[in-house]
């Protein structure tokens, strides 16, 4: 289904985090950000804009800050020949299916769900039945491309259409397209059967991880530096994450790296904090002081300059099990400061996946 999200309002434009809102609103119901469009303010081209996007998309989303929204809702009264009427105090066509600030209209190939929207306020709902033509899932412990060789014959059999992304080295996330709602669930059982604990459905990895450590009550907790606790943050993005995670340690310094976890200062010596030993003591630290079923542990260069002779982008990543059991790898990864930090998150998730994956069976 060929589906488009668009804003419409400077109010809504200029507030980034609002904004941000609005992509996981709309993500969590269409399951991707597949095309975006954002707009101003109305004008008079707006009609003739509408028709013709109604003519390209099946579902239009469609957000407008409150100075654009009544002048929305009477250009898409107008497109379908309906009246506007005073519903809960907003103006709405009369044929609309309509919640409180939100509403949709059913043109005949097109569906619009516009929301009048305020961003000191919670969004509106989301309106409007939908069928998503596709499924994403994740493979790990083998490359994109051999991943798609080996599916190749299980796509032919169920004639569905297949794309790679690489998330991380040996992480990959799949997306399979079919019209057919049974051909993806056929193919899904089948690379299930194919790829066994190796395979775990839906498209963010880190989600998976945590919900499985959710389901078993399996505690965790981080010593995080050069993440600055982007490990914990995106933890606690989860509901009910406070039955698992009582806290971890951002350590940026060397001081509270020694104070706090406990590291030796010969082990922080110049480029030893850079390390897969300063990581060991840093998983060895947090379990005295949290005393988890998990930890990891990251410190590298998340920066785009070298130090102490290390590459930007280095990050030493570890995962330690209670009962002593621990994996630890270097990343070499690049990027701006934002983009290696996200990705030596995933990685230290990741690794914990590696080190106990009987756990995470799906």
């Amino acid at each position: 289904m060929k589906h488009l999200l668009f804003i419409v309002g400077d109010e809504l434009i200029m507030s980034q985090n609002y904004k941000d809102y609005i992509y996981r609103a709309y993500e969590e119901k269409f399951q991707e950000l597949s095309e975006i469009r954002i707009q101003s303010k109305t004008d008079k081209e707006l009609p003739f804009l509408l028709e013709k996007l109604m003519k390209k998309y099946e579902f239009i989303t469609l957000f407008a800050d409150e100075q654009c929204y009544a002048i929305i809702a009477k250009i898409l009264a107008t497109l379908d020949e309906d009246n506007l009427i005073l519903k809960d105090n907003t103006l709405v066509p009369d044929k609309a299916i309509f919640a409180k600030n939100s509403f949709v209209s059913d043109f005949k190939y097109c569906k619009i769900n516009l929301l009048k929207v305020n961003t000191e306020e919670k969004l509106p709902p989301l309106l409007g039945e939908i069928y998503l033509d596709f499924k994403y899932f994740c493979l790990f412990g083998i490359d994109d491309e051999s991943a798609l060789i080996l599916l190749e014959t299980l796509r032919k059999s169920f004639e569905v259409s297949i794309k790679a992304s690489k998330l991380l080295e040996n992480l990959t996330l799949m997306k399979v397209t079919s019209s057919q709602a049974v051909k993806i669930e056929g193919f899904l059982q089948s690379v299930k059967k194919l790829f066994g604990p190796k395979v775990f459905l839906g498209k963010n990895p880190l989600h998976f991880i945590i919900n499985k450590l959710l389901e078993k009550r399996l505690k965790i907790s981080f010593a995080e530096s050069c993440t600055g606790g982007n490990c914990a943050s995106t933890l606690t993005k989860i509901s009910g994450v406070s039955e698992i995670f009582e806290g971890s340690i951002v350590s940026y310094s060397n001081r509270l790296k020694h104070e706090w976890l406990g590291i030796s200062e010969s082990v922080l010596e110049g480029r030893g904090v850079y390390s897969e030993r300063c990581v060991y003591f840093m998983l060895k630290g947090i379990f005295k002081t949290a005393q988890p079923d998990f930890a990891l542990a990251i410190s590298g260069i998340a920066g785009d300059e070298d130090r102490e002779g290390i590459k930007a982008g280095s990050v030493y990543i570890g995962a330690m099990f209670k009962d002593g059991t621990y994996l630890q790898e270097l990343l070499k990864l690049k990027g701006d400061r934002e983009f290696i930090q996200k990705q030596a998150v995933l990685g230290a998730f990741y690794l914990m996946f590696k080190l106990k994956p009987e756990i995470f069976e799906f």
